[in-house]
């Protein structure tokens, strides 16, 4: 007999649980004594085989046939062809947006392993009464013994909790319905009531316009103030079109707006910046957001839509519960998807979702056919919304370009195979999907991605790296050590990562440092740092605008684990090291580099800043011709 033990936050306990022959596995640690298993490294090695198991579920589980019709009918509300599963959280399969999946995932890669090493019990120290739920019962279906060593009275199984302010906590216990009417009202009085319904301008006889999707406003504020319209999301490519706009005599593509909260803009400041492209006319024949094509007509029928859902989903909610499992899996994992599932179909991210489509929807009609329809393809809800009224509305062809870099971990760039040739859920696909590189390329190819809608573009956003000479960039121009630290959109691992970058401040581990630190635009930190450090604060700098202004020779870059920023620094020559994560899925950009430096602890900080060095990517990571023949070639310039 062997048996396994999961030790999940044992320091709790005093001492480990052993036993004769058994095999330990620590729930969140990496670095684990001989002979023991650590299942986050179990896990990362598990990863796609696990990845690929949830792109089938979600799939398969909008064809579960319940009381005669399939889920995804039964998710589909009023006035709609396109189910709001296609559209949910669970379906999304964000690690952010949905961070239990980290959970799921692990208990999963327990299942595995339990399979992999022949164990026939399983003795679970710590955790929770959910957690010990869910290995029981798989334990009990798979023909295992379990049993649980609860954590000591007093004694806490779990990782600290942040609480946030109290109307987030109130917020947080309200019922859906009641969060998302809240979230509603904040909506209407704060966006929509701004934003008038429009019609779209015709274009000229004999001209035919194309529509670009995008987040706004990331744009070039350079540009901006002499009246020109240049997203960072679209760069180089607005020069290839204005060309194209010069052969026509008119300007002809249509801009899209989806609107993205900016820190250093208000609502109206947003509002005025496109009003003013719209009078400018330099880059545009039309900008809007994609409300301004609701009528009331639409949010009456996107509440009717939205209270459908309710009920349906409320409907089956008890029926579909034993279907939160994984094929050949017996491990439900429902306790850690059912909020996703309240908010998904009876939250506010359900009623946005509805208004949304809506409004893309009016704007197809209004748009009438174009030339071609692109977005920078992320798989997000409004994406899969777009594609699906164009083709629907026979409009046009539909392109999803990658914006930024794919990791392993980005589950929704990985959709079932399936969905690109189911005829419920095809419409939803673009006809081509367009890759940045050939490691993007070579992650969709894996992924099963049809050959004939897979191809490649050039990296918009990392052109400016084609400029980047050979030689070692990480060599001081003039002897002073700098170190440039890099954080990410996501709260969490950046407060992380500013929380070490504190502690070795503290340490002495970063005297004699030149520190610049570049936070993401849309996450300020230096309230953060000053609270952290107090007056050492001062002693940083804090740097704003374009990254390429401050990867310069003989920089050394601290990155946040996700931040894509990292793989610029990479490619142009610089040593680089990035935060581990604790706790959460790895979303370094180019985790794969087995020289590449990871930062937890203050020991880890001393040994990369005396070992760091340049690190080796494959020349053909990123397509980086700024000729761009593969845009101008997809879009006919």
């Amino acid at each position: 007999m062997k048996n396994c033990i999961l030790l999940v936050h044992a320091s709790s306990f005093g001492a480990s649980p052993a036993g004769n022959e058994a095999l330990v596995v620590h729930w969140d640690e990496w670095d684990v004594p001989t002979g023991h298993v650590s299942l986050p490294s179990r896990l990362a090695d598990d990863l796609i085989s696990i990845r690929t198991e949830h792109a089938a579920w979600a799939y398969d589980f909008a064809r579960l046939v319940v009381d005669g019709r399939e889920v995804q009918d039964h998710l589909l509300g009023r006035e709609s062809s396109l189910s709001m599963w296609w559209c949910s959280l669970l379906y999304e399969r964000h690690p952010k947006m949905t961070p239990n999946l980290y959970t799921i995932y692990k208990l999963r890669a327990v299942e595995r392993l339990l399979d992999a090493e022949g164990c026939d019990s399983l003795q679970l120290a710590g955790g929770d009464t959910a957690m010990a739920r869910a290995l029981e019962e798989a334990c009990r279906a798979t023909g295992r013994r379990f049993e649980w060593i609860a954590a000591a009275p007093g004694k806490s199984v779990q990782g600290p909790v942040s609480g946030g302010g109290v109307l987030r906590r109130l917020y947080a216990v309200c019922p859906p319905v009641v969060r998302a009417f809240a979230r509603y009202v904040h909506w209407w009085w704060s966006f929509r009531r701004r934003m008038p319904t429009v019609r779209l301008p015709k274009a000229p006889d004999g001209v035919t316009t194309a529509t670009v999707a995008t987040y706004f406003p990331n744009v070039d504020m350079q540009a901006a103030k002499a009246g020109r319209f240049r997203s960072r999301y679209w760069e180089s490519l607005h020069d290839a079109l204005n060309e194209r706009a010069q052969a026509l005599g008119t300007p002809f593509v249509r801009w899209l707006f989806v609107r993205f909260p900016s820190p250093q803009m208000t609502f109206g400041e947003c509002l005025a910046l496109r009003d003013r492209f719209r009078s400018e006319k330099k880059d545009g024949f039309s900008f809007h957001y994609l409300e301004e094509f609701l009528e009331s007509a639409d949010l009456r029928a996107a509440w009717k839509r939205y209270l459908s859902l309710r009920r349906a989903s409320l409907a089956i909610e008890d029926k579909v519960r034993p279907a939160f499992h994984f094929t050949g899996s017996s491990m439900n994992f429902w306790h850690w998807a059912a909020d996703d599932w309240a908010e998904s179909f009876r939250g506010w991210r359900c009623l946005e979702r509805c208004l949304q489509q809506r409004g893309i929807e009016a704007y197809v009609r209004q748009a009438g056919p174009q030339q071609w329809t692109i977005f920078p393809l992320e798989n997000c809800p409004w994406e899969r919304m777009l594609t699906h009224a164009v083709h629907e509305t026979g409009s046009g062809p539909v392109y999803g370009a990658q914006h930024s870099t794919i990791r392993p971990t980005d589950f929704r760039y990985f959709d079932d195979p399936r969905t690109f040739t189911d005829g419920r859920c095809k419409d939803f696909q673009p006809d081509t999907v367009r890759g940045n590189g050939a490691s993007a390329c070579a992650q969709w190819r894996d992924a099963g991605v049809p050959a004939e809608r897979l191809g490649q573009v050039e990296a918009l956003r990392y052109l400016y790296l084609a400029d980047t000479e050979g030689g070692d960039a990480s060599v001081p121009v003039d002897g002073q050590k700098r170190l440039l630290v890099l954080t990410s959109f996501f709260r969490d691992e950046t407060f992380a990562h500013l929380t070490l970058l504190a502690r070795a401040v503290q340490a002495g581990l970063l005297d004699g440092w030149n520190i610049v630190v570049k936070p993401h635009p849309y996450l300020p930190v230096e309230d953060e740092l000053r609270r952290l450090l107090g007056r050492r604060a001062d002693e940083m700098t804090f740097a704003d605008g374009p990254i390429a202004d401050q990867l310069v020779p003989g920089v050394l870059v601290w990155a946040s684990n996700s931040t894509t920023a990292a793989l610029e620094a990479a490619i142009k020559g610089l040593p680089v090291m990035v935060m581990q994560p604790r706790d959460d899925f790895d979303l370094c950009p180019f985790q794969d580099v087995p020289a590449l430096p990871r930062t937890a602890t203050l020991e880890d900080v001393r040994q990369a800043l005396a070992q760091a060095s340049p690190l080796s990517i494959a020349s053909d990571y990123l397509a980086l011709d700024p000729a761009l023949p593969e845009w101008r070639r997809l879009l006919a310039l």
